[in-house]
């Protein structure tokens, strides 16, 4: 008979906000004490740090027991009783569907990392999404590795007039219609890792709706096989030489134990995630604005040289520019800090930032995106936008707006946030030409 598992607590937090008391509530909440939060937090804190590539815990802890979390926004398992959910600051912790629009948002983001040892609860109303962002990390791990392929020495029987093994000495005397029996030492992908990498791909494919990510497990699938057919596995560490494809095996091994698949609300699992929100935003952007202007030329991160240091070039990188590669006409720069005392404003290092990308590139006008926040009022139609301010040095204009995020992980969610940012983009240029 199964033990009940325990009861498992989700508290909310907001991104870069100051956690009044998070401790004491938290240990109120599980019953722990307080020194054993501060301890599973600061854990959590480092995994983050390890796994964000950041050289500082995007964590910190004060002595009243206040908690702030910088920078990072998802889901976070700190102990089977207990889950972090980090709402992204523009939010406010007021929508309770963030995490559809979450998840969509990290589909579309290179810059998500999925916790392949974390286990948490998901709820019917995203495990579709979220069983599409695991299998399109499944095979992303997968192609990231896959030039160099986790192989193994086996034994393997066969029958073969050519002789490279060992024989069977009756087979020499009376040998068989195929040819000699003889055991073989090769060294290939079939093997108890791949067998299970594969499996987890097979159990998600009835799963996915995504057609192209059901399209790369299916291709993952194919490159590993043939492989035995399992059902569960144990975490093991594979050899150093193959650490790279420790991330991957992990998730295959969770996948095949039951989180993000099947309908048993009692094991139904989703992976811990979270994501650096600030990069998220701007692939968000650069994404939906290449979507949004076709036919225009949009291109992503383009270096462009400023001036010399030390009789070396000095290049700056705008998120967007729009328009010819070496003469853009336009610049957009996705921004994710916008509050100063209170209002919303761009800051003095924006400004300074946007006139030195305008003055390397020759382009006039400079657009700056920033997620607009819950308390602005009740959202919009997703992509829709609203300048809030605009800043003339000279000719050289650069012009500030809102963007609304929520909705996007509605149906065609993506489509309306992409064709109504650029529709916003096009209006404010209209505004500033005449």
């Amino acid at each position: 008979m199964n033990s009940p598992s325990p009861v498992l607590h989700r508290v909310r937090v907001a991104e870069n906000r100051d956690e009044s008391r998070l401790v004491p509530e938290l240990a109120g909440v599980t019953g722990q004490p307080e020194p054993e939060i501060e301890g599973l937090l600061l854990r959590a804190g480092r995994r983050l740090t390890e796994l964000l590539g950041h050289e500082q815990l995007p964590l910190r802890i004060s002595s009243a027991g206040s908690v702030r979390i910088e920078g990072v926004a998802g889901l976070l398992r700190l102990s089977p009783k207990l889950e972090l959910e980090i709402v992204p600051k523009f939010l406010e912790g007021t929508d309770a569907d963030w995490r559809q629009d979450f998840f969509r948002v990290a589909l579309l983001s290179k810059t998500g990392k999925l916790l392949p040892r974390e286990h948490l609860r998901a709820d019917f109303a995203t495990r579709g999404d979220l069983t599409t962002l695991v299998g399109r990390t499944l095979a992303y791990l997968y192609w990231e590795s896959h030039r160099r392929p986790l192989r193994e020495y086996r034994s393997r029987t066969v029958r073969d007039y050519a002789v490279v093994g060992d024989l069977d000495p009756v087979g020499i005397v009376l040998p068989e219609a195929g040819g000699f029996k003889q055991e073989q030492l090769v060294f290939d992908h079939v093997n108890s890792w791949n067998e299970v990498i594969s499996a987890a791909a097979s159990a998600l494919l009835p799963e996915v709706q995504d057609g192209e990510t059901l399209r790369q497990l299916l291709r993952v699938r194919q490159a590993l096989a043939p492989q035995r057919e399992v059902r569960s596995a144990l975490h093991r560490r594979l050899p150093n030489r193959y650490h790279h494809w420790q991330a991957l095996y992990d998730l295959s091994v969770e996948v095949l134990n039951g989180f993000g698949v099947g309908y048993d609300e009692r094991h139904l699992r989703a992976p811990g995630y979270v994501m650096v929100m600030w990069s998220t935003w701007q692939h968000l952007c650069e994404l939906a604005l290449r979507v949004g202007l076709t036919p225009l030329e949009v291109h992503a991160s383009p270096p462009f040289p400023l001036g010399m240091r030390n009789s070396k070039v000095l290049t700056v990188t705008p998120d967007v520019a729009v328009g010819p590669r070496n003469a853009p006409t336009l610049l957009v720069d996705a921004k994710y800090r916008a509050r100063l005392n209170g209002r919303v404003s761009v800051g003095n290092s924006d400004i300074y930032e946007s006139l030195a990308f305008l003055r390397a590139t020759g382009a006039e006008q400079m657009i700056l995106l920033y997620p607009r926040p819950a308390s602005d009022g009740a959202p919009l139609k997703p992509g829709a936008t609203r300048l809030f301010q605009t800043i003339t040095v000279g000719g050289e204009r650069i012009d500030a707006l809102l963007v609304e995020c929520r909705g996007i992980g509605a149906a065609q969610g993506f489509e309306a946030f992409s064709r109504n940012l650029a529709s916003g983009i096009e209006n404010v240029q209209l505004s500033s030409d005449s």
